[in-house]
């Protein structure tokens, strides 16, 4: 049978081939004897029905399929709305918006099939059956106008026995040049913590079995091995690890540090990853760096301890987070960093507590963004407690736009106050890394690879300086 998977990113903005629907590809690829594709319409924002339609037809697909999070839910039904419209095909949706709003999602009438878990093997049993979906464990379908619950499925176990995502229906090469050289990859699921804001904690209620679980180091190496022979010579420069908290396990990153070693990757390729300031550890890092590792990421999320601990649940102190950026520095690892604004609780001043913090990291990258408070998360609850979210349509999903202490306008003057602080930041580092060539650059982002490659523009001066430090990390080698 085929499966045609779409990636419905025609409103937002993708730098990496999603994770979620190119493993879902592999283990079909490799594992069954079924045919798989996937549309990747971050190219075709303009012309993504015609665009759409012509690969439908093309291939013929038994079964349509979108793997959604909350902020490109209703891109998803939007595309899932226009196929209805010019043909009959089954169309499952799945992924971590559905596995929190089953309920809501399958009531839509243009999601036959719901997907309430991790979706391999039940893709698989689904083609397998040809489409008949009774006694597939971990869906919900739709028959003769009643709503039938299957059981749920336990989570896999051992991530060594599914296979590497496939990257096959993406143009590499685009995604190379706007997001400068990277390929996602994923040495384990899940996390420990209950920060109150993430879907970690609500997926640890519903999901059934060992929610976190690493695969070996043997397996992440045997798929970096095939990423070096199949995308090296096309650009591949640096891998983004998208684990939650890639030092959770020590042990496993010591070892993944020194086998990468022997093969010598660390002098042909870089990667980072994601860290929690109360794991930093000063050997580890020095261990990671030697293997090639660049740049750290941490979510710091508000300067204000109250908030970051009893609002956020981070359980992590000022000095903690202080030791980490020292540690971090002290090994010359680039450092990437994240703040929320817009807790319940938040005032300005505790606001400006978040950006004295971000001033005083001298970090790399520093982004800000507003609280979204996601279905089935604590932070969400709060929210609708304080009555500052819809709490009747729950799945529109949006960011907070005031505070009990904040109104709209004083929420919106501190956020650009942010962004003016990190213009004149990101002025002052490129002109530091290029003089004027860094204004020649900014007049061809553009005038010229906006429209070619659709570039948003508040890429316009981070996508440059990220190319500029990059290129230090390659004359390190």
């Amino acid at each position: 049978m085929k499966v045609l998977l779409i990636e419905p990113n025609i409103c937002s903005y993708a730098l990496l081939p999603p994770i979620a629907l190119t493993a879902l590809k592999g283990f079909i690829t490799t594992k069954t004897t079924h045919h798989t594709k996937i549309l990747d319409l971050v190219f075709h924002k303009n012309d993504w029905q015609e665009y759409v339609l012509e690969e439908i037809r093309r291939e013929q697909p038994d079964l349509i399929g979108f793997s959604v999070l909350s902020f490109n839910f209703h891109e998803a039904i939007m595309i899932a709305q226009f196929i209805k419209e010019h043909m009959s095909v089954k169309i499952i949706f799945g992924g971590v918006h559905v596995i929190l709003l089953p309920q809501e999602v399958i009531h839509h009438h243009e999601v036959d099939i719901i997907c309430t878990g991790e979706g391999e093997k039940v893709l698989q049993e689904l083609l397998d059956n040809k489409l008949n979906c009774n006694d597939v464990e971990g869906i919900w379908y739709k028959k003769k106008g009643k709503i039938i619950k299957n059981k749920p499925r336990r989570l896999t176990t051992d991530l060594d026995s599914l296979a590497f995502p496939d990257f096959d229906n993406f143009d590499m090469q685009k995604y190379f040049f706007i997001n400068n050289n990277h390929l996602p990859i994923m040495a384990s699921r899940g996390c420990p913590y209950s920060c109150s804001y993430c879907s970690n904690h609500a997926l640890k209620k519903i999901l059934h079995g060992t929610y976190v679980r690493f695969r070996s180091v043997d397996n992440v190496l045997d798929e970096i091995d095939l990423r070096m022979k199949q995308y090296y010579r096309k650009g591949l420069k640096y891998l983004y690890f998208f684990d939650d908290t890639f030092i959770l396990d020590k042990e496993f990153v010591s070892e993944f540090c020194k086998r990468f070693k022997e093969k010598g990757y660390h002098k042909l390729i870089r990667w980072n990853v994601n860290v929690r300031a109360n794991l930093v550890d000063d050997d580890l890092l020095k261990t990671m760096k030697d293997a090639g590792c660049y740049q750290v990421r941490m979510g710091v999320e508000a300067g204000n301890e109250s908030i970051r601990n009893k609002v956020y649940k981070r359980d992590m102190t000022n000095q903690q987070i202080s030791d980490a950026f020292e540690s971090i520095h002290r090994n010359k690892l680039q450092l990437r960093l994240y703040f929320m604004v817009g807790a319940p609780d938040e005032t300005i001043e505790m606001m400006n507590e978040s950006l004295k913090m971000a001033q005083q990291s001298h970090a790399d990258e520093i982004f800000f963004g507003l609280l979204y408070p996601l279905p089935g998360t604590e932070i969400r609850h709060y929210c609708e407690q304080e009555q500052m979210i819809n709490t009747i349509h729950v799945e529109n999903i949006g960011p907070v736009l005031q505070t009990k202490y904040v109104s709209k306008p004083h929420l919106r003057r501190f956020m650009r106050k942010v962004k003016r602080w990190q213009i004149k930041m990101y002025i002052f580092d490129g002109v530091k890394q290029r003089g004027p060539r860094f204004f020649l650059d900014c007049f061809l982002f553009v005038f010229y690879y906006k429209t070619k490659y659709d570039f948003e523009m508040n890429q316009l001066f981070r996508w440059n300086i990220q190319r500029y430090k990059l290129d230090q990390v390659i004359e390190e080698k």
